[in-house]
């Protein structure tokens, strides 16, 4: 038994350091076909939609927006606010674009969320922050919970980012 398990670790092993060494050195990749320039046109779209990262790479992201968007306007930085909805909205724009199925839930977020994010910034009323952030964070939660995510849930009151612009970790 000792030596089948040794034989396939040392199989195990030559067929990974040659991945290593053909990963490493560009002569043996010479001859692996490019798909970007061998393939047809349809091979070339699958290929592509395969890289294309999923809703969770885009979430991070978004979380940290609305986490920047939120202590922004506490600070009074409206601008900075207004940039990071302007960066929330692009991303989720992707997300409807990058992934079809997710497009009508990311459309019906943007409706209701970015009318009054923007609305909120213009007035320069913290209250209208706090609405408006509410608002988001219950629109995140519907949508997680729709395409059933409803163990991710978001809160009215974000965390502080860590943001040098912000002054975070203090």
């Amino acid at each position: 038994m000792l030596k089948k398990i040794s034989i396939l670790t040392m199989a195990v092993m030559g067929i990974l350091s040659t991945q290593v060494y053909a990963s490493n050195n560009p002569e043996s990749a010479k001859n692996i076909a490019d798909w970007r320039k061998t393939g047809t046109p349809e091979e070339q779209l699958k290929a592509l939609v395969k890289v294309t990262p999923g809703t969770h790479h885009w979430m991070p992201e978004i979380a940290y927006r609305y986490q920047s968007f939120y202590w922004a306007a506490k600070q009074e930085k409206w601008d900075f606010a207004k940039y990071q909805i302007e960066s929330m909205e692009k991303m989720m724009s992707r997300v409807g674009n990058a992934r079809p199925k997710r497009e009508p839930t990311a459309q019906k977020f943007s409706q209701a969320v970015f009318p009054v994010a923007y609305r909120a910034i213009e007035s320069k009323q913290w209250a209208k922050v706090q609405q408006a952030t509410s608002i988001m964070a219950g629109q995140c939660n519907a949508c997680h919970a729709v395409n059933n995510y409803p163990y991710i849930v978001i809160p009215p009151v974000p965390t502080k980012p860590n943001s040098v612009v912000l002054g975070y970790p203090e």
